[in-house]
C-alpha cells in the first residue's frame, strides 16, 4: 500500500499540472452511462459505504444512469474479481476506498483504457485514472474541538471535567486513519491545549465488538467522549457509549440517529456528494482522465453534521464556537495541517 496522503500543495499541483497538461475529458458513446462501484466492505454499514452509494442512487433517479455495487465483504480474495467484473461490464468504475485495491487497480486500468476508475479515499499514481481525496483531517479538527469543548463542561451527566481527557478509535493505524487523528488534535488543542488524546486501533473495519472492547479501555483512561474512525467496527463504539452513559462522535455519514441521546456530532466525509458530482462530470464530458479532486471544508467535502439530537445535548455556544471555527478553515484563516 502506498501512502496515500500527499501534503495540500502536493495535491493542488498534481491537479494542476494535470488540467494544464491538457488532460483529456472523458467522453462516453453509449446511453446511458453504467457506473459500478466496488465496495471493499460491503453495504449496510450506515457509514461510507452507504454513503458511496446513496451518491449512486441520486446519479440514476436525477441524471438517469445505470447503478450496480459489487461487495467483497472485507474479504481480499474478491477485489479482484470484482474489480474485472465492474471493468468488463461498466463505463465509470469507482474503488471505494480505493487504497485497499492499489494492486488490483495497478493491474487491472492499463487492460482497460476505454474505462475510467475513479479511485475514492485518495491519490494514486496510476495513467488515467482519477483521484478523488478529502481533507478529513479538517473535519477531524472540528471534532476535535467539539470533544475538548464537551469534555470540560460542567453540568452534563456522562461527563467529568476533571478529567480531560478524550479518546478515538481508529479501524487501522494507517494514513488515512492517522490524518483524522492528526486533525483531531489540533482541534481539541486549539481550544484546550490541555485536553489529553489516547487512540486505541482496532486492526479491523468490521468487527463492531472489538469497537466496543476498545471504547471501554478509552473510558477506563478517563475518556467521556469517543471519536469513531472505524466504519462497522465504530457502531460497537457507538453502543458502548450508550451503555456506558458516556459519548461518542459519528464518522462518514450523519450517525446521529443511532444512539441519539450519546452522540454529540458527526463528522460528515461526504462520499455522497462526491460520487455524484463526479458521475455528473462523466455524462456532461468535463471528468478529466487522471485528474486529482480534492474535498475538503471549502468544497463541502468534509465537516461537522449539524444535526437536530446534535443540538439536543451540545450547549448552544459550543455549537457557535464550532461554526467560527468551520468558517475559519474554509476562508484559511485556520490551517490544519496533515499527518507527517
Amino acid at each position: 500500500m502506498r501512502d496515500r496522503h500527499f501534503g495540500k500543495i502536493a495535491v493542488l499541483a498534481v491537479a494542476m499540472v494535470m488540467v494544464l497538461s491538457c488532460v483529456g475529458s472523458v467522453s462516453f458513446a453509449k446511453a446511458p452511462l453504467r457506473v459500478a462501484m466496488v465496495a471493499a466492505g460491503g453495504l449496510g454499514d450506515r457509514s461510507f459505504y452507504d454513503s458511496g452509494h446513496a451518491g449512486l442512487v441520486r446519479a440514476q433517479k436525477e441524471l438517469g444512469v445505470v447503478t450496480k455495487v459489487l461487495e467483497c465483504k472485507d474479504d481480499p480474495s474478491l477485489y479482484y474479481d470484482q474489480l474485472l467484473a465492474a471493468a468488463q461490464n461498466y463505463d465509470l468504475v469507482f474503488i471505494v476506498p480505493g487504497y485497499q485495491m492499489d494492486k488490483e487497480i495497478q493491474e487491472l486500468a492499463p487492460q482497460f483504457p476505454n474505462v475510467t476508475f475513479v479511485y475514492i479515499d485518495g491519490t494514486i499514481d496510476v495513467p488515467g485514472v482519477v483521484s478523488v481525496d478529502y481533507a478529513e483531517h479538517e473535519g477531524s479538527f472540528l471534532a476535535g474541538a467539539l470533544a475538548a469543548m464537551m469534555t470540560t463542561r460542567s453540568g452534563i451527566k456522562g461527563i467529568d471535567p476533571k478529567t480531560k481527557v478524550i479518546g478515538m478509535v481508529g479501524g487501522m493505524d494507517i494514513p488515512v486513519i492517522r490524518n483524522f487523528l492528526a486533525g483531531y488534535k489540533q482541534g481539541a488543542a486549539a481550544v484546550d491545549p490541555s485536553v489529553k488524546v489516547e487512540v486505541l486501533y482496532a486492526g479491523t473495519f468490521s468487527d463492531p465488538a472489538k469497537g466496543k472492547e476498545l471504547t471501554f479501555a478509552l473510558h477506563d483512561k478517563g475518556a467521556d467522549i469517543v471519536y469513531q474512525v472505524a466504519a462497522k467496527t465504530g457502531e460497537g463504539v457507538l453502543f458502548a457509549s450508550k451503555e456506558a452513559g458516556h459519548y461518542a462522535i459519528g464518522v462518514d455519514s450523519d450517525q446521529c440517529y443511532i444512539v441519539p441521546n450519546n452522540i454529540v456530532g458527526s463528522m460528515m466525509k461526504r462520499v455522497d456528494n462526491s460520487v455524484y458530482q463526479t458521475i455528473k462530470h462523466a455524462v456532461e464530458g468535463t471528468l478529466k482522465k487522471g485528474a486529482v479532486y480534492h474535498y475538503g471544508i471549502k468544497e463541502n467535502g468534509v465537516g461537522l453534521c449539524f444535526c437536530e439530537t446534535m443540538q439536543k445535548v451540545v450547549p448552544k455556544d459550543v455549537i457557535e464556537k464550532l461554526k467560527s471555527l468551520e468558517e475559519q478553515i474554509r476562508s484559511g484563516k485556520i490551517k490544519v495541517q496533515e499527518a507527517s
